[in-house]
Order: structure tokens, then sequence, then C-alpha cells
């Protein structure tokens, strides 16, 4: 299942979806909204939430094709309560297209109104059992490729984008478990036929299932961590130090295999579910601004690295308030 959001100029016969953050779901608003009640989000969260989406609307016309973004969500989210940084991306003129995970989400309703939940094994999945992690992370990866391979024959068969993907601009995102899928997806691009991809963005991924594979990645990476990014600060949290030591070997990895521009922040404050719509939902009256710091950093760093816009990033990022510089053991750089 996947979700398309794109630049649009609503038209008569588009159809609008509702201004509640569960039209995003439609057409499984019910659903949405008895999963958002059974996780406690506050009804004026909710209605805070601005929702500005028209279903099959007509593509707004440029000059030249927009940039693709292909996004993973985190293990269990929902692939579309990613709308902080979904909305901004294609204000800033980027397609988006989020891919879900079937049985493994919370919730997923399909275009025909069945629903289905998350698998009760999933549910259930501890972190000791790295053969089912495993074999989770397998299947998103194969998912994220088989999209991949597929914009082509999309672009030029729908109607309504009419071309407009620009299939040499594609970057991917990816949060938690579909940040170690965008790991493994441009790791295998050394193998791969398709063109390569232009920038990844991986958001707080789970570093402690990125494998032992050493193949070089050739795409600009950025790397945004939440506020415990070293060793010292997930076992301060709590972090059993067995899962602590195994994420920094992984982000320590990261580093080693990044052969091209790469750049590793902090989000000061963030937490591992600020990367998604889940704190704002819960009312977290300090998500917005951690929200806006991301968006920001995301974009800068795609306008320059996917849309070749020489200093976008570079020349900023030391400038976002919010956002540090860490190395690859997850320290501050001075």
């Amino acid at each position: 299942m996947i979700s398309l959001y794109y630049p649009a100029l609503p038209a008569a016969g588009s159809h609008a979806a509702s201004e509640r953050y569960a039209g995003l779901f439609h057409p499984g608003e019910e659903a949405a909204g008895r999963f958002f009640e059974a996780m406690g989000a506050k009804p004026a969260a909710l209605a805070a939430i601005p929702v500005e989406v028209h279903h099959d609307a007509a593509l707004a016309t440029v000059e030249s094709a927009y940039p693709v973004i292909v996004y993973a969500p985190a293990f269990g989210i929902e692939r579309d309560m990613y709308w902080y940084n979904v909305r901004r991306l294609v204000a800033s003129g980027f397609m988006v297209v989020t891919v879900g995970a079937a049985h493994e989400s919370a919730f997923t309703v399909f275009p025909d109104g069945e629903e289905v939940g998350q698998q009760k094994s999933l549910s259930d999945l501890v972190f000791e059992d790295h053969e089912a992690w495993e074999e989770l992370l397998c299947v998103r990866t194969a998912d994220l490729a088989f999209v991949l391979d597929r914009l082509q024959e999309l672009n030029e068969s729908d109607a309504l984008l009419r071309h407009g993907m620009d299939l040499a601009a594609v970057s991917l995102i990816g949060h938690s478990l579909g940040g170690a899928a965008v790991y493994r997806v441009l790791q295998q691009q050394v193998t791969s036929s398709r063109p390569l991809i232009k920038a990844g963005v991986l958001l707080d991924p789970s570093l402690h299932l990125l494998g032992s594979d050493a193949s070089p990645i050739h795409s600009p990476v950025l790397l945004l961590r939440q506020q415990s990014s070293n060793l010292d600060m997930l076992l301060q949290q709590g972090w059993r130090e067995v899962l602590a030591q195994a994420f920094i070997q992984g982000q320590l990895q990261l580093a080693d295999v990044l052969a091209a521009e790469r750049s590793f922040i902090r989000i000061h404050g963030a937490g591992h579910l600020t990367f998604c719509d889940v704190p704002a939902l819960l009312g977290d009256n300090e998500t917005d601004g951690r929200h806006q710091v991301i968006n920001e950093t995301i974009i800068r760093f795609l306008n320059e690295y996917a849309r070749g816009r020489t200093g976008e990033y570079r020349d900023h990022i030391g400038s976002i308030s919010g956002a540090s510089r860490i190395s690859a053991e997850g320290d501050l750089l001075h």
C-alpha cells in the first residue's frame, strides 16, 4: 500500500478530504479514529493539525517535473502518520510516496475499505528475537525496492501524474525500522540497475539492525538522531547496555560505509517518536518546535543534494537552532 502526495491545483471534480486529521486515511477514517482514541490522542490536538488534501486533484503544472521522495515509516506506525513532514515537503515542491506495511502497521485500510490490524505475533515482538526483526527488515527492504522499480510505470501510466515525476531525482526517507530499510536499499545500489538514489535521510533509524555488510553507500546521507545520541546518554535514559552498545556500533558502522557527503545531527529534546506525528497527537506542546527544526534540516539537505542547490544545507546547518552536528560516536561537535 502506498499514498502519493503531490503539489496540486484543486479543480472541479476533485474530492476534498476532510479537514480533520483522520481524513488523511480515507477511506479508513473510522479505523483511524478508533486507533487515535485508543492511543490517547487529544481531540484538541487532532483538530489543530492543518490538513490540505484533495483526492485525485490535477497535478500543479511547473516547467519541470517534481523530485520524488519515497518514505518508509517506523515499526507499527501507519504510513501517513508523518504529516508534519510530508506536508512541508510537498509545499517545498517534492512528490512524496509513503510506503505502508500491512499486518505490521497498527492499522491499514485498503482502497476497498478492508481493514487489517497488526499481527498478534508482532505486537509481542521482543528485542532479543533477532531472526524475526531481520525477517521484518528484509520484507521492508523488498517493499521499498518494489516501489522504486515501479515508479517509472506509475509515472508513465497514471493520468493524474502526467510524467510529473523526476525519476532522476529520487530520494529516500525512513524512520526507525524504515530507516534501517532505507540503509539496506542504499547499500544494494552497488548491484542495482536503477538510477542512483540522490539522497537518503535516516530518522533515528534502528541502528542495531543494520547488519554486518560493509558495502559502501555512494549517496549523500543525513542522519537525524534523538537527544540521546551517544552511549552514555542512552544508558542514563535507562537503555539496556547490550541494546545501547548495538545502537552505537551501528552508528559507527554507518559512518564507515558512507562514501559520499554525510551529516550526523542531534535534534535537541527529541525522543524516538518525535520523528512522526504521535507526540503532536498526544498534545505535547514542545513537539511543534522540534518538528519545525526537523523540517528545515531535511528540506535544506534535500534541496542541496537532490536538487543541486549548492550551499542550501552546508551554509546553513550550523545556524539552525535546535539542531547540532554530532560525531560518529554521537557526541556534539564544537
